[in-house]
């Protein structure tokens, strides 16, 4: 299989659907030996794998990189792309939950609003009470 990704362009949103050659890699990270890398690049692209995993990122409207014929990406707003997998996070960061998280705080799930609703004088209101025969007005609470 084919090894690509998908980059948004930081400034303007443009996605560059990008491909990486097992040579590339091998030779980059040293994860398997250039004949390793060599035999499964040209059994991806007699499989088709390649061919069709550009049709698909350009029917979606992405721009299509092969890494090893082009390293260097500027886009169409000026932008130098890096395209270094080694200065990639492994996990995907999102800017939007990053900004909204406020840290040394625990979140609560919020209470649902009490009722306003008129309801009888008890032991804990401020309304008046009438006072008790013979004694002097109060208020209950």
């Amino acid at each position: 299989m084919a090894l690509l990704f998908t980059f948004a362009c930081g400034r303007c949103g443009k996605k560059y659907s990008v491909y990486y050659p097992k040579t590339f890699i091998a030779s980059v990270y040293g994860t398997m030996t250039p004949a390793q890398a060599e035999r499964e690049d040209a059994d991806e692209a007699a499989a088709g794998a390649i061919d069709a995993a550009r049709r698909r990122a350009e029917a979606a409207g992405n721009a299509w990189v092969d890494v090893s014929q082009q390293s260097q990406v500027t886009c169409v707003c000026g932008k130098n792309l890096n395209l270094n997998l080694a200065d990639h996070p492994r996990v995907p960061q999102r800017k939007a939950a990053a900004g909204a998280r406020q840290t040394g705080l625990i979140a609560f799930p919020e209470m649902p609003k009490k009722s306003h609703a008129k309801q009888p004088a008890g032991p804990g209101d401020s309304r008046p009470v009438a006072p008790p025969e013979g004694g002097s007005p109060r208020s209950g609470g």
